[in-house]
């Protein structure tokens, strides 16, 4: 039982860290690992099966797919880490705020982000989208703007928690400033279920960044993205069904690393399990 405890706590934060850093990898190395360039038009290739020389075949324009989709990875993890760090400041800003003034404050704020939260937030991202216009950057905007409500709200309720312990009453009594409490003495005791729910946020963020692609609101072609290429590729699936599956099974493998890591993480760091 001793030995089956620690292989349990592990084995997903391993499993996930192990992915996601390939992903990272990946993503850094894309011009070193990609044997031809996404861009490259090959018209008298195109919807060649997989070979030695194209590994996981061409497109309809005689792309490289395993090229394409390498570097795809490196648009969806910029993207997710972009979104990630501006739902996490934006909602830990706000529901630090909330709780540390409350009354009139807290209503105000947390009414706006039920707000917010009250949208699909495929439909939010969308609006936003149809607001800023359709490029990289303004995806990671939309992304962002949808993750604050609910991060906002986790930072709440755990910095809630963290203003009824006693050393933070001592804070009060010594006369320590506003902001000296909030980031010194309650960010740093609510920074695990934050980096909790951010890894598990980056997978949400690549399905919700693949899918702007899949509706043309993502990255504009000739850029390789997941979502894009499954687009592309829908119309060929009886021709050439890896059109669809390849970057299929990329957006799987990744939500599942990001899913993983967030259970493991919760998992290492959750007190319930330690004996």
């Amino acid at each position: 039982m001793l030995a089956y405890i620690p292989w349990r706590r592990f084995a997903l934060l391993s499993i996930g860290a192990s992915v996601t850093m390939c992903l990272i990898i990946v993503a850094l190395f894309a011009p070193l690992i990609a044997p031809f360039s996404p861009y490259e038009i090959n018209v008298p290739e195109r919807l060649q099966p997989p070979s030695a020389i194209h590994w996981l075949g061409t497109d309809e324009l005689g792309r490289d797919t395993f090229s394409r989709t390498v570097f795809a990875a490196r648009i969806s993890i910029q993207v997710a880490a972009v979104a990630v760090g501006i739902g996490l400041i934006g909602g830990i800003l706000v529901g630090l705020s909330s709780a540390y003034f409350g009354g009139a404050w807290d209503m105000i704020f947390m009414r706006n982000m039920d707000m917010l939260y009250a949208f699909p937030a495929m439909l939010l991202a969308i609006v936003i989208m149809a607001g800023l216009g359709t490029s990289m950057v303004n995806a990671m905007i939309a992304i962002g703007i949808i993750f604050i409500p609910g991060y906002a709200r986790l930072s709440r309720a755990t910095a809630q928690i963290v203003l009824r312990q006693q050393y933070i009453e001592a804070a009060f009594s010594i006369g320590m400033s506003t902001p000296r409490i909030l980031f010194r003495e309650i960010l740093p005791n609510i920074a695990t279920p934050m980096m909790v729910a951010g890894a598990i946020g980056f997978a949400y963020a690549v399905l919700v960044e693949s899918a702007l692609s899949f509706l043309g609101l993502g990255a504009q072609p000739p850029e390789p993205t997941w979502g894009e290429m499954i687009n592309s590729g829908r119309g060929q699936m009886a021709a050439a069904p890896w059109l669809g599956i390849v970057p299929g099974a990329a957006i799987f493998i990744s939500v599942l690393g990001f899913n993983l890591l967030g259970d493991g993480l919760r998992d290492f760091f959750d007190p319930h399990l330690r004996d």
